[in-house]
């Protein structure tokens, strides 16, 4: 019971403080408007000094009357209105705080993917459109690192041909190295992102989801050029 309490009423942000003090606020500028037009008229006639006694002192007993309950009611309109909206906002604030956990996560090269909610928060159509973007990064760096991977299959088999020739050229030794360098550079880089399945636990299902999404967090070594060595 209590760490669903603490679930219901945690605290995510501080925009939420924010948002529970402006509810607070129209709180009591709705009360003030209240109190003016239930106490209004009778407070205006204990003023009147042209009416009878009579009539001041019926009005100043039904304004005596209404305090008694008035003030109570809604204080305890204001407490139960105020946890309702910190609780309701907390719908709000918390997909904001996952977001903003999954943009920090992929700065640091982590794709978290998918990105999930709380079934009964809101911002459905922001996190669709997340993972929609995040799938098309997947996708991307997927075909970049395949792309990548060909292309070094095809400066190792230039190499090998360029072997069995008799003469090479230092000019051709060092556009084949520089070439080399510039992929090793372009693989390093598509090597930074490394998916993060929120759903996938376990290294064999971590495994799993590395292969379904075209194997773009796959390392591998690519040594020196065949061409340095002489192989």
């Amino acid at each position: 019971m209590k760490n669903s309490r603490r679930r219901d009423f945690s605290v995510t942000s501080s925009l939420q403080y924010r948002f529970l003090a402006m509810s607070v606020i129209y709180s009591f500028v709705i009360v003030c408007f209240f109190a003016i037009a239930v106490f209004g008229p009778d407070v205006a006639k204990m003023s009147d000094q042209s009416i009878s006694l009579e009539l001041r002192s019926a009005a100043a007993s039904r304004v005596l009357t209404k305090h008694s309950w008035v003030w109570m009611a809604i204080f305890l309109l204001i407490v139960v209105f105020g946890l309702h909206s910190f609780r309701e906002f907390k719908k709000v604030a918390g997909p904001l705080y996952r977001f903003r956990w999954a943009f920090g996560q992929l700065e640091r090269g982590n794709v978290v993917y998918p990105v999930k909610i709380r079934k009964k928060d809101y911002l459905r159509e922001d996190e669709e459109a997340l993972n929609k973007m995040l799938a098309s990064l997947v996708g991307r760096l997927g075909k970049l690192n395949q792309a990548t991977e060909e292309a070094f299959k095809s400066i190792d088999e230039l190499e090998q041909t360029l072997n069995m020739g008799s003469e090479k050229s230092e000019t051709q030794i060092a556009l084949l190295r520089a070439h080399r360098e510039h992929l090793e550079k372009l693989s390093n880089a598509v090597r930074f992102f490394r998916l993060k399945d929120e759903g996938q636990k376990t290294a064999g299902s971590e495994h799993n989801a590395r292969e379904r999404e075209g194997g773009f967090i796959e390392e591998k070594g690519y040594g020196r050029s065949r061409f340095e060595t002489g192989v």
